[in-house]
Formats: structure tokens, sequence, C-alpha cells
């Protein structure tokens, strides 16, 4: 009966402690494709359209968008004011053409990117 607990209890935590490892190498994978992603297709748009004014030592709005930390704690409010209609109060990028179609579908998939 002992013998039987301890493998049971040894099955447990080799399941319990595989799961958890599993999970951190999906987590550390999620965040190598949004940093790819980031870089290859966010950080180009982001370059064109943003940077200009939110970056450097006193970003516009205090607004950082020039490392993939500052655009990744940040894309729901960029979201939002990229999204809203041209002309209207808070639309990004100020004074510049809305961003195309393509570009909002891919800086909404970057905030969808599982990635902690």
């Amino acid at each position: 009966m002992l013998r039987q607990r301890k493998i049971i209890l040894s099955i447990f935590i080799l399941f319990f402690f595989g799961c958890a490892n599993n999970v951190a190498e999906d987590s550390d994978q999620d965040c190598i494709e949004a940093e790819s992603f980031y870089v290859e297709t966010i950080a180009p748009i982001l370059s064109q359209n943003c940077v200009g004014c939110h970056s450097g030592g006193s970003p516009s709005g205090d607004l950082r968008l020039d490392s993939f930390t500052s655009v990744r704690n940040s894309m729901g409010s960029t979201l939002d004011r990229v999204n809203r209609d041209q002309g209207s109060a808070g639309f990004m990028p100020q004074g510049g053409s809305k961003l195309t179609e393509e570009q909002l579908i891919s800086l909404q998939a970057f905030f969808e990117m599982d990635c902690e």
C-alpha cells in the first residue's frame, strides 16, 4: 500500500512539473513569435507613422512607441486612437492619414498575440 502511494505521488509530481514546464516553454515560444512579428511587421508601421512623435526623451503624450515592450504595454490605447475616424478628437496619427486596413489588422493581430 505504501509503495502504491509513492508511485502515485511520483506520477503526480512528474505530471504536474511536466505541465508547468510545457506552459513555460509555450509562453517563451509565444513571445518569440510576437517579438518576430513586431520586428518584421509592427515596427515598420510605427516607425513610419508614430515614432517621430512618440520616442526620445520627452515623447508626445508621454507615450513611447519605439520598443517591443513599450508597444506591448500600450497597444490597447494605440489601437483605440488609430481606429478612430480621421479628424475626430484623439485620432492618430495626428495630422496624418488613417492607417491602411492591412496595417490596422496587423496591429490588432499583434495586440491579440499571447506573450507574458
